[in-house]
């Protein structure tokens, strides 16, 4: 069995599943994988947290890191997460003030444009789907099998409160007592519990307040006391926030909720930014980054906590407030806010929020070798932590060694949005940002621009962006070759773009930069016209969909090899897959590239899962090296471990070849520039320039182990260092494979030189 040798240096370490201890070297495990891992060191920052409706049962936080699809995250207080939750109905002017259809564990979804809508309950997952009536108006009132809506009858807006079954289904439909005859029929503000709710109608002095109980369906007017407006902005058990505009003074006041056309009381507190109402208290962040509590009514404020986020603290269904803080980075939380015996706010930890490692924060790519996580950091000079590039390169020996250097800095995404414009300081790449892409040259895609595109996939000059979710283009460095107005599948294999073809089954290939079709279509195998495909040499990966068939075509054999569904990352001879159920990865070895007894798909590795990420982990938490190198993969440590399967990789290649038919050596500066991609590692190569009128070597150039790219300049001089004369020059490139698997390449080509 191999021995598995490390680079020793800082932030490396043997795998664990290679059966080792810290200091020694480390064995392939069985399946004759070798692997390392390098360390995550304690980072600046604690799981994040953004909660926007909680209950006891848990807390609804909102990613803004993510795509919207993946945005919605539940989270208990033992733990356990769901991510990737359906956003809720939000409801925007004139209908509404953004306000989010969420209360404590439920939340309204609608089911595209139709009227069509879904309570979800995020705990438990049971959703009950409903039609609305036709005629009504969502509101964002709702609750575990109730729904508010406005519906115009005899000219006049009522209220009706429906009434979902368990099992979904048409409501029952129970309208709402004590509407007023002159109640507006646009909701701008609402503040919810499980009790019942303080809703806001129409706005400015034809606006009115009134308080929904659940139990008795009657809806109370608050009276205005001629204020010329009063925004709604807190709901407590026990009392109601206004804010109203008396005769030019903007004042806050509070209400009964069991007595709203009593007396009103004046709020006195030191601040109302960000406010929340735990019954007759107010809880708010000071300004200083603490949590203060202090009567509603007046008095002395207490600390609650040394250290508070400075977004509002949520207002939960079950009368509590919600709020992240603590004392530091390693007493970070999620707390709840109630009152104890003697009526005064009591602060627990609802969910904890470990500090995180410099890898957590995700990003993760295996490219020709080259490793690259993204890492987390604090500059002394700024306030806000973002994110660079650690990186390591890594090499297999031929007797199955892994060697890995130590990480070092490689710089970051060169995503800088202009200071202004909301953005105050150089913010750079985080959440989806960091979803990496390898670029067939030994390191990922940068953005070296002030808006961020998504990378579908690259290789070498070539790349496919999607800057929205509607457009997709082919880029000849940042030059568009071939802009569409849909998303469809594609993959890069150095100057071949692969496309799903118009017919189901079927991919085709075009050559870059000139978009001319490379043969005829391919029919590998897919029931579907593909939503993905990947290409590396001769292996052809397509997926009906995550949840749906997906197979590997062989174009060698002409077979589909089968393989699991989930989301995949091709390589030269495997395929890494999720298996979401298992929360594992597995690996499917293909036929010709190991042996027989070990075709075919098993158990890999853990796969890690974070909250508030997406259902895709691929790139961000786990990557594989499709260039013939190995995996990658962040444990729940936070630590990054790489496995390199051992198979038999494809012969070296050249993939994409750039060298110019002609040079002017007359022009200033003129020299001749090729550079020539290759489908995996060479350990060096050698180019020499032979002159066909006298059959002469007039110049060799050398270098040494390329990652993926080699790129030679010749100054068009001979032996003597003079200029060579006019003509026509043949130059050829051999480079031998850095893996130590089949020959070396050759590739031959001509330039055309005039001194």
């Amino acid at each position: 069995m191999a021995l598995t040798v490390l680079a020793l240096g800082a932030g490396l370490m043997p795998s664990a599943e290679a059966g080792s201890g810290p200091g020694t070297a480390a064995v392939a495990h069985r399946a004759g994988k070798p692997s390392v891992t390098l360390k995550g060191q304690p980072g600046p920052l604690t799981k994040p947290a953004a909660p926007v409706s909680a209950d006891a049962a848990g807390i609804l936080s909102y990613n803004t890191g993510n795509s919207p699809s993946a945005a919605y995250t539940w989270e208990r207080p033992n733990g356990t997460y769901v991510n990737g939750l359906p956003g809720p109905v939000v409801l925007e002017p004139p209908n509404g003030n953004n306000m989010w259809a969420v209360n404590g564990r439920f939340g309204l979804e609608r089911v595209g444009k139709t009227l069509t809508y879904r309570i979800r309950n995020y705990d438990t997952g049971k959703v009950v789907q409903f039609d609305l009536p036709a005629g009504d108006t969502v509101t964002t009132v709702v609750t575990e099998n109730r729904l508010l809506t406005l519906r115009k009858t005899a000219g006049k807006w009522t209220l009706h409160l429906l009434e979902i079954p368990a099992a979904g289904g048409r409501p029952v439909d129970r309208p709402v007592a004590g509407v007023p005859d002159d109640l507006p029929g646009t909701v701008t503000n609402v503040r919810l519990d499980a009790r019942g709710a303080a809703i806001s109608f129409g706005v400015g002095s034809s606006g009115i307040q009134t308080l929904l109980d659940f139990a008795t369906r009657r809806l109370t007017v608050v009276p205005d006391e001629d204020a010329s407006t009063s925004p709604l902005v807190s709901l407590s058990a026990t009392t109601v926030l206004y804010a109203g505009n008396f005769d030019s003074d903007f004042k806050f006041y509070l209400v009964d909720r069991a007595h709203p056309d009593g007396p009103r009381t004046p709020l006195k507190v030191d601040s109302t930014v960000n406010l929340a109402l735990l019954d007759n208290w107010a809880i708010y962040p000071d300004g200083e980054d603490k949590l203060v509590a202090q009567p509603a009514a007046g008095g002395a404020a207490r600390t609650l906590l040394p250290q508070a986020d400075s977004h509002t603290p949520v207002a939960g269904a079950d009368g509590a407030v919600y709020t992240v803080g603590g004392t530091g980075p390693d007493d970070w939380a999620v707390r709840r806010i109630t009152l104890g015996a003697d009526g005064t706010p009591v602060v627990g930890v609802f969910v904890p929020l470990p500090r995180q490692t410099t890898y957590d924060v995700g990003g993760v790519a295996v490219d020709q070798g080259q490793l690259r996580v993204g890492t987390l950091h604090l500059p002394g000079d700024h306030s806000r932590a973002d994110t660079y590039l650690s990186g390591s390169s890594l090499s297999l020996t031929a007797s199955g060694r892994l060697n890995a250097t130590p990480p070092r800095n490689v710089g970051d995404l060169g995503y800088h949005p202009p200071v202004g414009d909301g953005f105050p300081y150089d913010e750079q790449c985080t959440g989806q940002c960091l979803r990496l892409v390898g670029n067939g040259e030994g390191d990922v895609v940068r953005t070296p621009q002030t808006n961020y595109a998504p990378t579908l996939t690259a290789s070498g000059r070539y790349s496919v962006q999607r800057p929205d979710p509607w457009s997709q283009y082919v880029l000849d460095g940042t030059k568009a070759l071939s802009p569409t107005d849909r998303w469809h599948a594609a993959s890069l294999w150095g100057s071949q773009l692969w496309s799903a073809g118009t017919r189901s089954g079927t991919v085709t290939a075009v050559s870059l930069p000139s978009m001319k079709a490379l043969g005829s279509a391919v029919s590998v195998g897919a029931p579907c016209v593909p939503p993905e495909i990947q290409v590396v040499g001769r292996w052809i990966y397509w997926s009906c969909g995550p949840t749906k068939k997906a197979g590997v075509y062989d174009r060698t054999t002409k077979r589909v090899i089968k393989v699991p569904s989930g989301y995949a990352q091709l390589a030269d001879g495997y395929l890494v897959s999720q298996n979401d159920a298992a929360a594992r990865l597995s690996i499917t070895y293909f036929p010709g590239a190991v042996p027989a007894a070990r075709v075919g798909t098993s158990d890999l590795a853990p796969l890690t899962n974070q909250v508030g990420e997406p259902a895709d982990r691929r790139r961000r938490f786990w990557a594989v090296d499709r260039f013939g190198g190995p995996m990658a993969y962040l444990t729940e440590a936070g630590d990054v471990t790489v496995n390199w399967p051992r198979v038999t990789t494809s012969p070296l290649a050249v993939i994409a070849t750039d060298s110019p038919a002609r040079v002017d050596l007359r022009a200033a500066g003129s020299k001749y520039t090729g550079v020539w991609n290759l489908s995996k590692p060479a350990a060096s190569w050698k180019l020499t320039f032979v002159s066909a009128a006298s059959g002469k070597t007039v110049r060799t150039l050398t270098g040494g182990r390329a990652a993926g790219k080699i790129s030679a300049t010749w100054d068009g001089t001979g032996p003597g260092g003079k200029k060579v004369p006019t003509g026509t020059y043949r130059w050829t490139l051999t480079a031998p494979p850095a893996d130590h698997v089949g020959r070396s390449v050759t590739v031959k080509g001509s330039v055309a030189v005039r001194s």
